[in-house]
Order: structure tokens, then C-alpha cells, then sequence
């Protein structure tokens, strides 16, 4: 099976969910726009029926009695076209009906509009042949017959279509009962499929997490040859691959190093050693979990690549040379880590001499300074915490400055730190390991070439110095 990362994972869940509460949305949509829209063209219907029972009350009847009576002449009256649009009215009202008696009453409603057409026109045919007035007023009395018979033909149909309406209404109080249902039974369906996607997620994440902090412990305790099996996520597939990688690297480096000098050998091991610190893995882990609960999925993917990043350039295959581009981008990782976690709080900058980049560098020098700087300097002031790592070329060497805006430095402990930094590889780091442990470091493999110098000012921040020389390619 694809290694699926945790992005992944929780987008398809949310796509099911998504999709489920969808489905009872737009069906309820479709059902009741699909029963208005019935119900409308009812009411219209019924409005355009009484309207057209008006017209012929007042137009019809009384146009041809006016031409009857001479009130109007015969040429204006066939102008008008007034059962034409009469017609027209009824042929509107035909392309909204629905049911079979509604066409049935419309055709009887048709052909009485043809009779009274018939009537009319043989009353312009009696006028125009100039008949006896007494045959006129008998075929108006007929007329008026009709217009009776039409207007209770429209009666019926209004009848109908209440009756349609009634029926609709009906249908629709079931299908909303349907739905409802039919909601019910999703929602069981979304319940059922919800525990079924925390038992996933407790699988795929929560556990591999829960395993990876107890790995922590392990090695915390002395452990390294405790293993995990690679879980599924790809992000955490990641990150185990390259805690079990670290493991086995560290015991291989733990071993050459017990062939090393006495000092050196010290030195190594406590760096070995800080590469593992339980707390900063335990803290790690425990913000990525946090981003993952509050589906801040992309700052849970980020932090875990950098966490995978930091370790594997912490081991470098076991090498002690590392090129500064490469030191840089572990530097990069690590104040990423504390950015997430540390959010708004922590603010750091990175600039360095891009011309220095392949220059080979002892690695791990910059970010035990780093870790001092932020966990013994900004972490106890109350504005945000500044981090600014410099990198540039001086003379033959290249410099790194490391400056925060932390509490600094009182006199009388700044005195003693450059003292115990002056004893060189005999320095005592049981306290302060981060510095002494660099400038130890430096030392043993640079020599005297290498120096290391702080500055503070209490409460105002520490600045540290550090200038080795520089060197491209392999370092012997």
C-alpha cells in the first residue's frame, strides 16, 4: 500500500463528511424548489382562470352589445381581438397544467370560446347585411348564455386547481417526512462512520506518536537499540525511519568514538548524547499532536520534516564535517521547530555569505549557542524573542555571530564564564554545556586557530563570536 501522509488521511474523512451532510442538503433543496415551482404555476393558474372569467364579464359581453347598439362601429370593433387573446390566456394556462382533467376542462373552455366566436361573427355578418335588429338582440341573448356557461367552465377549473394545490401540498408534507428519515439514517451513518474514523486516526497517528515519545524515553534512559516498525503516515514514516537510522548510527558512532582521545572521546559522546535530548523531542512531538488536533495540517506537515531534517543532519552518516550550507539548514530546522511551538514569541533571522556555502565546517556548532540563547535568553524577558545568526567571511576565517535579545548576562557571571571558556579543553561543563562544550570542540579539531568570545549586557542581550578557519573540500 502508498505510504499516505496525514494531509491526506484527515482529507478523506473530511471529503466523506462533507459528502454525507451534502446529500440531505441538496436533496431537500431539489424536493422543495421542485414543489414550489409546482405550486406557483398552480397559483398562477387560478389567478389567470379568475382574470380571464373578468375580462369576459366586462369586454366580451359588453364589446358586442356596444356593436349591437351602434355604440361602436363595425370597422374599430373588428380591430379588436379580444377572444384571440382570450385564446391566448388559455394556451398560457395549458403549458402549466400537470394533471389530464385540468387539459379536459381547458378544450371544453376552447371550443366555448368558439362558439361564442361563431356568435360574433354572425352578428358582424348581420350587420353588415343590414338585419332586423330583434335577430341581433336574440343572438346576444344566446352570447349571453355562453359567457354564463364560460365563466362557471373557469369556476371549475379554479375548482381543479385548488384541488391540484391540495394534492401538492400533500406530497410535500410526505416527502419531508421521507427526508427526515432519510436524515436520520445518515446521521446514524455519519456516527458510525465518525468512530470508524477515530479508530483510523488512533491507528495511523495517535499510536506511531505515542510509540515514537516512548522511543524518546528509551533513549533517554540509555536504550539504543530499541526500534519501531515504520506506521503508515507518511510524515511519521518519515520521522520513524530516521529515529531508527539515528539509533543505529548513534550506536556505531558511540563505539569508534571509545577509540578516540580521552577529551575528544568526552566531547562526542555528551554531543551524541544532546542529540537525543528527551525534552526537546518530547516537546516536539507534543506540538505536532497539538497542530494535528486543531487541523493546523500543514504546520504538523512542516514541523515534521523539519524535525526529520534536524536529526539526519545530526548524524550526517556519521561524519564530523559538514559543508556550511549544510550547518545552516540545521540551524534553519532547529529555530523552525521552536517557531512553531513557540509561535508569535520567537522571531530569528539567518544571513550568511552565500560564497561560503561549500566550505567544509564542523557541524553542530551553531546550535548548542542557539539553544542557550533562546532557553537561558529570550525564553525569561517578556518581549518577543530575537534570534539573529550572522555567517560572513573574515579574512582568512569565517565568522559566525550569534545574537539574541534575552536577559543577558550579569558582570560578575559574564567574568566567570570567560575564565572556565579560557581553561580550554580542561574546562568543567557539567553547567553550561551548550558553550563550553563548542569551545571545547573547536579547539580539539581546530585548534588554537579557532576562537570563542561573549559578550552581554544585562538585560538587554549576549553576543557570541565564534571565528574558525576556512576551508573547502574534505578536512583531514
Amino acid at each position: 500500500m502508498k505510504p499516505q501522509s496525514i494531509r491526506q488521511i484527515f482529507s478523506r474523512a473530511n471529503r466523506l463528511m462533507i459528502f454525507l451532510a451534502l446529500i440531505p442538503l441538496l436533496t431537500s433543496i431539489f424536493l422543495y424548489s421542485r414543489q414550489l415551482y409546482i405550486y406557483q404555476k398552480t397559483i398562477t393558474n387560478i389567478q389567470d382562470a379568475n382574470s380571464i372569467t373578468s375580462d369576459v364579464d366586462r369586454h366580451v359581453l359588453e364589446s358586442m352589445w356596444d356593436l349591437v347598439t351602434g355604440q361602436t362601429p363595425l370597422n374599430e370593433y373588428k380591430k379588436k381581438t379580444v377572444l384571440e387573446e382570450l385564446r391566448e390566456k388559455i394556451r398560457h394556462i395549458h403549458t402549466n397544467t400537470t394533471t389530464q382533467e385540468e387539459s379536459n376542462i381547458l378544450a371544453v373552455t376552447n371550443r366555448t370560446i368558439d362558439t361564442l366566436q361563431n356568435y360574433e361573427d354572425q352578428l358582424i355578418k348581420n350587420i353588415e347585411n343590414e338585419r332586423p335588429n330583434a335577430e341581433n338582440e336574440s343572438i346576444m341573448n344566446q352570447v349571453d348564455s355562453v359567457t354564463q356557461l364560460l365563466s362557471e367552465i373557469l369556476q371549475d377549473f379554479v375548482r381543479v386547481e385548488i384541488g391540484v394545490a391540495s394534492d401538492k401540498n400533500k406530497e410535500m408534507v410526505r416527502s419531508i417526512i421521507l427526508l427526515t428519515i432519510l436524515e436520520m439514517i445518515i446521521l446514524l451513518v455519519t456516527f458510525l462512520l465518525i468512530q470508524k474514523s477515530n479508530r483510523l486516526l488512533r491507528a495511523k497517528i495517535e499510536t506511531p506518536i505515542n510509540e515514537l515519545s516512548k522511543m524518546a524515553t528509551e533513549f533517554a534512559q540509555g536504550n539504543l537499540n530499541y526500534r519501531l516498525p515504520v506506521p503508515e503516515a507518511y510524515e511519521l514514516a518519515t520521522l520513524t525511519k530516521s529515529m531508527n537510522t539515528m539509533a543505529d548510527d548513534l550506536n556505531i558512532q558511540l563505539e569508534e568514538n571509545a577509540l578516540k582521545q580521552y577529551h575528544l572521546a568526552q566531547s562526542e559522546i555528551r554531543v551524541l548524547q544532546a542529540q537525543i535530548t528527551p525534552h526537546f523531542i518530547y516537546n516536539s512531538l507534543d506540538a505536532i499532536v497539538t497542530l494535528i488536533d486543531q487541523e493546523q495540517y500543514s504546520e504538523a506537515t512542516e514541523m515534521t520534516y523539519a524535525l526529520s531534517d534536524f536529526f539526519r543532519i545530526s548524524l550526517s552518516k556519521g561524519k564530523d564535517w559538514v559543508t556550511l550550507q549544510t550547518e545552516l539548514r540545521h540551524v534553519h530546522d532547529y529555530l523552525k521547530i521552536l517557531k512553531i511551538r513557540y509561535g508569535s514569541m520567537l522571531n530569528y533571522k539567518i544571513s550568511a555569505d552565500e560564497s561560503l556555502y561549500e566550505s567544509m565546517v564542523l557541524k553542530m556548532i551553531l546550535q548548542p549557542i542557539i539553544e542557550n540563547a533562546i532557553y537561558h535568553g529570550t525564553k525569561f524577558v517578556r518581549r518577543v524573542g530575537e534570534v539573529k545568526v550572522e555567517v560572513s567571511e573574515f579574512g582568512d576565517r569565517i565568522q559566525y555571530v550569534v545574537t539574541d535579545n534575552g536577559q543577558g548576562i550579569t558582570p560578575e557571571r559574564l567574568k566567570e564564564i570567560r575564565l572556565e571558556l579560557a581553561k580550554g579543553v580542561d574546562s568543567d561543563f557539567s553547567v553550561g554545556y551548550g558553550l563550553y562544550n563548542v569551545n571545547k570542540r573547536l579547539l580539539l579539531y581546530y585548534g588554537y586557530d579557532a576562537s570563542l568570545t561573549i559578550d552581554s549586557t544585562y538585560l538587554s542581550g549576549t553576543v557570541v563570536t565564534i571565528r574558525v578557519p576556512k576551508k573547502k573540500g574534505a578536512y583531514l
